[in-house]
């Protein structure tokens, strides 16, 4: 799942405003969150970044030997959701992801090995802001059908690979430059 949640790397929603209640995805269903912290730290954080619309656009691999397939997940960045307006409108101005300019965060997924029983390793390829990267990413099967993999993971990658917020080494940044990414998916092959 880290594999995807790297998809949400591209997510880079870092909170700089004020912080408030957060609500997250209903259990069962697929999620892409990422999780944003203050700098300096606030009583409220991890600020929690839900993006409500994305999809898997290409999904290619056989459930019973998920090594070497590939996938590819689109993010409507202009999607997130943190329960604050205010909050969420910050977010999608230049100052952040400038969502208005860049509405689509492009994850392909590929080099899927196995790495222990039920854990998998792959490498992302994130496309947002006219910024291309290559994280390895690893995540765990939970669950598999005929046609359908269940995916799980997190990782943490930088929000400044893609100029999203302040410059990190700005002492008054506000924000982490790290940002954690949590995924929840079930993959339909296409």
């Amino acid at each position: 799942m880290k594999l995807f949640n790297l998809a949400l790397v591209t997510a880079l929603a870092i909170s700089s405003g004020s912080a408030f209640a957060q609500t997250a995805p209903a259990a069962g269903t697929d999620s892409i969150t990422v999780l944003a912290k203050h700098s300096p730290a606030k009583p409220t954080d991890p600020v929690k970044v839900n993006f409500t619309k994305f999809k898997v656009t290409k999904a290619t691999f056989d459930p019973k030997k998920i090594e070497g397939g590939k996938a590819t997940i689109e993010i409507d960045a202009t999607s997130l959701k943190t329960d604050s307006d205010k909050r969420d409108a910050h977010l999608n101005t230049a100052d952040f992801l400038d969502t208005a300019k860049y509405a689509t965060i492009t994850i392909d997924v590929d080099g899927v090995k196995k790495k222990a029983d039920k854990t998998y390793t792959a490498n992302a390829t994130v496309k947002f802001r006219d910024v291309t990267k290559k994280y390895p990413v690893t995540f765990n099967v939970v669950d598999t059908t005929a046609d359908s993999v269940h995916i799980k993971g997190e990782t943490t990658f930088p929000r400044y690979d893609f100029k999203v917020g302040p410059d990190p080494k700005d002492p008054k940044a506000g924000v982490e430059n790290n940002l954690t990414i949590q995924l929840d998916l079930n993959l339909k092959k296409t």
